[in-house]
């Protein structure tokens, strides 16, 4: 468990044994006391679900414009099973031109296009070339008909590319 969490954990401990002070040691209606125990219940629920970027879990934000692929996991859509189908990338974004102290992991819908360029990128991936990501113009799904449920919507386009040899300068 990560200081944070324990931290948060704490803090709610403590919330929670101020309101029962509140609701013990005051005349306040019981309507108000009880709208204080479901409020800081409440809170329990939104702070787990909103610490999941904290533990680990792959974010739901949208991938930096240039970014490092560090590695992917691709799980195919299977209508039999009911699984929709998801891509995972492990990205390195880039800050003031140099990369950023540490990966992130960030989930995308799975796309047939972006499959096959992330499967052409961990090959060169595999033989030492470095891949960097480029987020390009999606187009929307109103021109395409395989999945009628994402009409409408801008599609996650990304082109991999080897690391350029670095410029010497000039003597």
């Amino acid at each position: 468990m990560n200081q944070a969490v324990l931290g948060l954990t704490l803090t709610y401990v403590a919330l929670a044994a101020l309101v029962l002070g509140i609701f013990l040691l005051t005349r306040l209606p019981v309507w108000l006391k009880f709208t204080f125990v479901l409020t800081v219940s409440g809170f329990y629920y939104l702070t787990y679900f909103s610490l999941q970027g904290m533990l680990g879990w792959p974010t739901q934000q949208e991938l930096p414009d240039t970014f490092q692929l560090m590695a992917s996991s691709i799980t195919e859509p299977d209508e039999d099973e009911g699984i929709a189908g998801r891509i995972h990338i492990w990205a390195t974004e880039f800050e003031d031109n140099k990369p950023a102290a540490e990966p992130r992991a960030y989930e995308l819908p799975y796309d047939l296009d972006l499959h096959s360029a992330l499967e052409a990128a961990l090959k060169e991936q595999r033989r030492g070339n470095i891949q960097l990501g480029k987020k390009k113009e999606g187009k929307t799904t109103d021109d395409l008909a395989r999945d009628l449920s994402k009409y409408g919507q801008k599609r996650e386009e990304i082109e991999f590319f080897d690391l350029p040899d670095p410029e010497v300068p000039e003597k």
